[in-house]
């Protein structure tokens, strides 16, 4: 039996070797525009969010309620409009409490919220935006306690 000759395998190597490219070079230029948009998208909104601050304030635990309420005072306290504001409660046993407020903040401009929880051994509250580096943080030593 004899085999292929060297030339023909030569060639059949690099036909082969060709086709495989031109299938990897259409996938990697595609890919190759995709993560460069997404890296552009994302730099926008990173630079746009350093132009962002939110502060939380006047927080009240009020142990009069029949299960207790926490309310208190949010401020966007610089230059860009802040969406998607939310407000969790952790809890000392390491559980959590999401409150959505669905809002947007426009620079300076404050809104307030009150929510019923079940216990008073909250830990710290925090208020988030749609801006992940533009969030506000108080322990619970910074809440007053109206009974």
């Amino acid at each position: 039996m004899k085999g292929i000759s060297p030339l023909l395998a030569s060639v059949l190597l690099i036909a082969f070797t060709l086709a495989v490219a031109a299938i990897y070079s259409g996938w990697l230029t595609s890919f190759t525009r995709k993560t460069a948009t997404e890296v552009e998208e994302r730099s926008t909104i990173r630079v746009t969010c350093s132009y962002g601050g939110i502060e939380i304030s006047n927080l009240q635990y009020n142990s009069t309620a029949s299960s207790g309420n926490v309310s208190g005072t949010i401020e966007n306290t610089d230059i860009i409009d802040l969406g998607d504001i939310d407000v969790e409660i952790f809890f000392t046993n390491s559980t959590r409490y999401l409150l959505d407020l669905n809002r947007t903040l426009r620079p300076g401009e404050r809104d307030t919220f009150n929510t019923r929880i079940n216990t008073s051994t909250y830990d710290k509250i925090r208020v988030k935006t749609n801006c992940s580096n533009v969030n506000d943080e108080l322990t619970s030593s910074y809440v007053s306690v109206v009974t």
